[in-house]
């Protein structure tokens, strides 16, 4: 079987190249210009599926593996390509994958450009250029997948190619930002959660909330709990739980008629003068302002 080796040709497989004029032509509209698909597709059991590109590849390249397994060369180094994994690879990169012989992968893949595709390819790619995802996720890529695929079955217009550009960036944004399988800056070590710390925090508003007590609820000293949470959520605990206190303040300026000093008490700020100064520096505007200001 090593040496039936195919690139592509699968049952049921769909597979889109975009036309390299057509692309240069859409690319000076910023929508498109600054992240776009370049080819994208679907290979379904793809057995002796094989690709070797010693000389990289011109895009990035993100497969997402959504059953069976493969493998990856990257750096000289072979890793597995498991379900629910996501394989980045960097453009101009020299690499080799292939699918797994006795449970062949079913991929999906997409080859990306534009001025922002570096930042995504090279800037926020792991270490080991792989991302592990939950299964909310998953269902989320897939289906993004299949509706880039749907619309370029319907012709590759100025549109469709817009249409995928978003949905591209939205795939993106969902396997780095909102992905609670990975944590950017530290992809080697199972990410913390934190799930029953910022529930505390939303139950508890008002009463004023130690970071000993959080430390606590999440098992961890206070120091190593502050610097997992900061890389996790991108805030150090303490403020997070300020922020998630003046959010709920707005709120309550918004739908209620209460007055500024109820709502302070009610989101646990026992001065008043304190509570706006914290939410003029977090919303931009002091209370009175914010609540003046028409929305919607």
């Amino acid at each position: 079987m090593d040496n039936y080796r195919i690139e592509e040709g699968f049952a049921g497989q769909i597979m889109h190249v975009l036309p390299r004029p057509l692309l240069a032509e859409v690319s000076t509209n910023v929508l498109v210009g600054e992240l776009h698909p370049t080819d994208i597709g679907w290979f379904p059991h793809a057995l002796s599926h094989y690709r070797d590109r010693p000389d990289g590849s011109e895009q990035h390249i993100l497969i997402y593996c959504a059953a069976g397994r493969g493998w990856v060369e990257l750096d000289g180094a072979r890793s597995p390509v498991l379900p629910g994994q996501i394989l980045l690879i960097p453009r101009g990169v020299r690499h080799t994958y292939a699918a797994d012989e006795t449970d062949p992968w079913s991929i999906y893949w997409v080859h990306f450009s534009g001025m922002d595709s570096d930042w995504f390819g090279q800037t926020l790619n792991p270490e080991n250029h792989l991302i592990p995802t939950v299964a909310d996720v998953e269902s989320g890529i897939s289906d993004l997948f299949n509706r880039i695929l749907k619309r370029f079955d319907n012709g590759i217009t100025l549109n469709a190619i817009l249409y995928a550009s978003q949905a591209l960036r939205y795939l993106l944004a969902i396997t780095f930002f909102d992905n609670p399988a990975f944590t950017l800056g530290n992809p080697s070590r199972k990410p913390h959660e934190f799930h029953d710390v910022i529930s505390l925090m939303r139950h508890q508003l008002a009463s004023g909330l130690t970071l000993q007590q959080m430390a606590h609820r999440a098992g961890l000293c206070t120091s190593r709990f502050t610097e997992l949470f900061k890389k996790q959520t991108g805030f150090p605990p303490v403020e997070y739980y300020i922020r998630l206190r003046i959010q709920e303040a707005g709120r309550l300026l918004d739908t209620s008629t209460l007055s500024i000093k109820e709502v302070s008490d009610r989101v646990g700020f026992e001065d008043p003068y304190y509570f706006s100064r914290c939410f003029k520096k977090i919303a931009g505007l002091s209370p009175r302002h914010y609540r003046q200001r028409i929305k919607g």
